[in-house]
């Protein structure tokens, strides 16, 4: 069952204090004459059911619901992922829940994306047409994007992109910057004649366009600094006794200097390097999530390229408001976020 995102509206409330909505309305607008009693007994109402008074008073007024469907996945390789994404939705019923927004939060398992797909069509008959897709097989759900378009529905992807599909905007990183980035980072703190080591995750259908290119990016990069060695690329990493293993014979290598981590692994990594004692490397990441945060602090990690997600999910949730509410139209483009370079020294900023 999906999760329900909304605010009381005013006949809700209204049921609730035994007062008529429009003695509510004249409290909310300061208008008209109630008295003392009723006006404390409207207020004490309006703060315990977590109503702030804002320019849209009209949509709670009106018992006007905007509704949106946003459809995403739980990975146990990214496990911060669904998470993020919730604090984002929080955020924005913060903002926009006395608005009249509703969101229904459908979650899956990433091995079972055509899961995502009934959840697609469950909201749709709902009747809902304004969608949030961060999906978990690309491929598997194309035909359910161009199904969608054909019904005259909204959709923002989310996190993913998807190359020509019919949506209306991207919201998520350049992915291949990333990878710049993170090659641009770590070539300037590896020592002359150092030796680099790539972990790379086995590739399925949900990391399979992320990982890639983002390794390319930072291929291209670190090639660009002619004093490192890059050795041959640890692949198919899965599963954390596999990680270990193969790390461990790693380190074992003369003259190894760094490690680039693109497993979705990076706390067990940090953990395999923290119990070995072998602060000399310098270990470079992407993506910031609790699990890894004490390893940042005490430098294990040196450095990851950080990504807002849940200022992603809040952007993808208010430019489907505005364009429900207010008809704004949402340019058909690419909404990049910027990215960040989390160090010790800076963790306590995000």
């Amino acid at each position: 069952m999906p999760k329900n995102y909304s605010r009381l509206t005013l006949e809700e409330i209204s049921a609730e204090i035994n007062v008529s909505r429009t003695t509510i309305y004249k409290v909310i607008n300061n208008k008209g004459v109630v008295s003392e009693k009723t006006r404390e007994k409207v207020l004490t109402a309006l703060e315990k059911y977590n109503y702030v008074p804002n320019n849209n008073a009209r949509n709670l007024a009106m018992n006007k619901k905007y509704r949106i469907a946003l459809i995403d996945f739980e990975s146990p390789d990214a496990t911060y992922f669904s998470s993020s994404v919730e604090r984002g939705i929080q955020q924005v019923m913060r903002d926009y829940g006395d608005h009249g927004l509703t969101i229904q939060h459908y979650t899956s398992p990433v091995h079972h994306p055509a899961q995502q797909n009934k959840d697609i069509h469950e909201a749709y008959d709902r009747g809902i047409r304004h969608f949030i897709i961060a999906s978990a097989d690309c491929t598997m759900i194309q035909s359910e994007l161009d199904w969608l378009a054909e019904n005259d529905c909204t959709v923002i992807l989310l996190s993913k992109d998807i190359p020509d599909s019919p949506c209306d905007a991207f919201i998520g990183i350049d992915e291949y910057k990333g990878g710049k980035l993170a090659g641009e980072v770590m070539g300037k703190m590896m020592p002359v004649g150092g030796k680099l080591q790539i972990l790379m995750a086995k590739e399925s259908s949900s990391n399979i366009m992320t990982i890639k290119t983002r390794y390319q990016g930072f291929l291209d990069k670190i090639r660009t600094f002619s004093n490192i060695e890059v050795l041959p690329v640890a692949s198919d990493l899965s599963g954390k006794e596999q990680i270990q293993e193969t790390l461990l014979k790693i380190l074992e290598t003369p003259g190894l200097s760094g490690i680039f981590d693109l497993t979705y692994q990076l706390e067990l990594v940090s953990q395999v390097l923290r119990a070995r004692h072998r602060e000399d490397l310098k270990l470079v990441g992407i993506d910031l999530f609790p699990e890894i945060r004490s390893y940042i602090a005490d430098n294990t990690i040196d450095a990851v390229v950080f990504q807002n997600l849940e200022a992603q999910t809040y952007l993808a949730c208010r430019l489907l408001f505005e364009n429900i509410c207010y008809g704004k139209t949402i340019k058909k483009e690419k909404y990049y976020s910027k990215l960040d370079i989390i160090m010790s020294e800076n963790l306590e900023y995000f």
